[in-house]
């Protein structure tokens, strides 16, 4: 019994035992810190309180009854204000005032004459007139009214194709205006306006003038009365401007009422073409035309 009681105590002393293994030691020593966890502090919510104020409510004293006077209303004295004056465009007057201008008192109705009598057969947009014409368009409103009043000019409306901008072509209805054929005096009208030419050459000469140095300057056509001519207006120089030419060859349009064919040579091309017996420069020289500035020599 003995034995098998310290074979017992030998078992369980070998249980109880750990090998334990020796660590390597370092040289250096390092110290290890323990770091303490923190617990976190639960914070307690507070509930907020509503704070319930109690309205005081003061006595009022008792308002006094005043008693307001009447007061009389005044009446406002309103200034009337003057008119504003409209600025009056004044036209460009290149042709002069002729002797249908003193007759008619207005230049804006012979414009207007000469532009519907001489394009009789066609019809006009408002705004094509005014563009043409070159005149303040309430001068012109006011005498077109006249006109229509009397009977020689009509409206109507008619429909009127216009190209696009991208090619093709749209149709619009637009109101247009038109002499009428049918007037009273309308054969009688139409001869005394057509016979109407330039009254100030003079006019015409200094303006031309401005242009440029000008050699020549030679009317035909309408203003001599000649169909056949072949150009109106011939004008020879050097060192022309091309706008104020344009802006003078409307001017006169305006005046005379219709397109002008202007032919604008250089001195050395005219006297090239005029030495070689040019026939345009030939015929329109040799037929009934009028030479204002002459500073080439010719024939």
């Amino acid at each position: 019994m003995s034995t098998y009681k310290e074979a017992l105590k030998k078992l369980r002393q070998k249980k109880k035992t750990k090998i334990v293994r020796k660590k390597p030691t370092l040289k250096k020593s390092v110290k290890r810190v323990r770091v303490k966890k923190v617990k976190p502090v639960k914070r307690k919510l507070v509930k907020k309180r509503k704070i319930i104020k109690k309205r005081v409510v003061r006595k009022q004293k008792p308002k006094k009854i005043v008693k307001r006077k009447k007061v009389v209303k005044r009446k406002r004295v309103i200034k009337k204000r003057k008119p504003m004056r409209k600025k009056v465009v004044k036209p460009r007057v290149y042709v002069g005032k002729g002797t249908l201008d003193q007759l008619f008192e207005s230049q804006a109705k012979v414009k207007l004459l000469r532009f519907f009598f001489r394009n009789a057969e066609e019809i006009f947009q408002l705004k094509d007139i005014f563009k043409r014409l070159r005149t303040s368009p309430a001068l012109l409103r006011q005498e077109m009214k006249k006109l229509e009043n009397l009977g020689l000019i009509k409206q109507k409306k008619a429909w009127l194709t216009f190209e696009k901008k991208r090619g093709g072509t749209r149709k619009e209805k637009k109101t247009v205006y038109y002499l009428n054929l049918g007037f009273d005096f309308f054969n009688e009208l139409r001869d005394l306006i057509l016979k109407s030419t330039i009254a100030s050459k003079s006019d015409l000469v200094e303006k031309a003038r401005k242009l440029g140095n000008i050699k020549l300057l030679v009317l035909a056509g309408i203003f001599t009365g000649d169909a056949t001519a072949k150009a109106d207006l011939l004008i020879v120089g050097d060192k022309i401007s091309h706008k104020k030419l344009n802006n003078f060859i409307k001017d006169i349009e305006a005046e005379v009422g219709k397109q002008i064919n202007c032919a604008v040579l250089m001195t050395k091309e005219f006297n090239y073409r005029y030495d070689m017996y040019d026939r345009f420069v030939r015929d329109l020289l040799d037929s009934n035309c009028e030479i204002l500035i002459k500073k080439v020599e010719l024939w």
